[in-house]
């Protein structure tokens, strides 16, 4: 799978067809900022859900849109991240996780700031978060977006339109958003988005990560999450941090000492994957009675410290395991 690293232009080499997509981006944001402004009421009004429920009863459409609003959840995100990151890329699965975790902290900061609720439908079970922005359309821009940034394939483009679309309208369609909770999940992720982007070619041209040493990144990657949490000390919040400090610590090891190779014989992928997964699964499942308190504190630092073995998981302890078990090859040192 080749991604080259983030670099300008983002969309195109053809600096014509770059500034399109950049100005389409930006009107996109403008239209989506509008019609939240004028439109206020409407758009957090029953009146588009009511009317999508009548579809709910196709039960092939409820499906296809069940499938859709998966792909935006915790435990798709954790199978499709280490699943690239063992067996096809390493890079770009750990950076687009990142991108995945920061829009995280974006959504929810955001939401606990509007602290919109959710529509209210006769025998739904209603969801604890609130609802605006809509994270499952933050997500599906940022990380869908910054994937196709780095393939530069067309026809994932075609599927990241796709995703961009049917996900968010999956949230209005199955009943967990109002039409204003999407428009400004768009016009929240794709600046966002951008701005990230922007952040990673930067990071590339300038060659910041050759220029800090080993201890110093790994120092800034868990002062920054831990700093995180104590400001804003959420279970959610606790649960991104621990994913971020995990992850980010563990590839720099797993830079310096491992060094795994993902690629290998696809029978060996396929129980790479089996192993890491069911171990991903077992610490967020089975470690969960024993580590959790009833203090509020203790338990973000719980749910901190769990998510955080299962970012070390993904990107240190597997590749490592891996590579002892001889399921993939190591890199030979320049």
């Amino acid at each position: 799978m080749k991604s080259p690293p983030v670099r300008r232009p983002y969309f195109s080499v053809h600096r014509r067809c770059e500034m399109f997509w950049l100005i389409f981006c930006w009107v996109v944001v403008a239209l989506c900022s509008l019609l939240l402004y004028r439109y206020w009421d409407w758009t957090r009004s029953m009146e588009m859900t009511n009317y999508l429920q009548q579809f709910r009863s196709i039960k092939p459409v409820e499906y296809l849109f069940r499938a859709f609003t998966f792909l935006g959840e915790d435990e798709f995100y954790m199978i499709f991240f280490g699943i690239i990151i063992w067996c096809f890329n390493k890079s770009l699965g750990f950076w687009a996780a990142v991108v995945l975790l920061l829009s995280g902290l974006v959504s929810s900061v955001t939401k606990d700031i509007f602290a919109l609720g959710r529509p209210v439908l006769e025998g739904m079970q209603q969801l604890e978060s609130y609802a605006f922005p809509s994270g499952h359309t933050l997500t599906a821009v940022t990380v869908w977006g910054y994937l196709a940034i780095r393939l530069k394939q067309r026809w994932f483009w075609i599927w990241i339109a796709v995703v961009m679309l049917l996900t968010p309208f999956s949230r209005i369609i199955l009943g967990y958003h109002y039409p204003g909770d999407i428009l400004g999940g768009y016009a929240i992720g794709i600046p966002l988005l951008l701005f990230l982007v922007w952040l990673s070619s930067l990071f590339v041209e300038r060659g910041w990560g050759q220029h800090l040493s080993g201890k110093l990144l790994l120092f800034f990657c868990l002062l920054g999450p831990v700093l995180l949490t104590v400001l804003d000390p959420q279970d959610d919040i606790a649960k991104l941090m621990g994913l971020l400090a995990g992850a980010a610590a563990g590839y720099i090891i797993e830079q310096k000492r491992v060094r795994s190779v993902p690629r290998s014989h696809w029978v060996l992928q396929l129980l790479k994957s089996a192993i890491g997964l069911a171990v991903l699964f077992g610490i967020v499942i089975g470690l969960k009675p024993f580590l959790s308190s009833g203090n509020p504190a203790l338990q973000t630092a719980c749910y901190f410290l769990r998510y955080g073995l299962v970012g070390i998981w993904v990107t240190l302890a597997a590749p490592a395991l891996f590579v002892a078990l001889k399921l993939t090859p190591r890199q030979k040192e320049l």
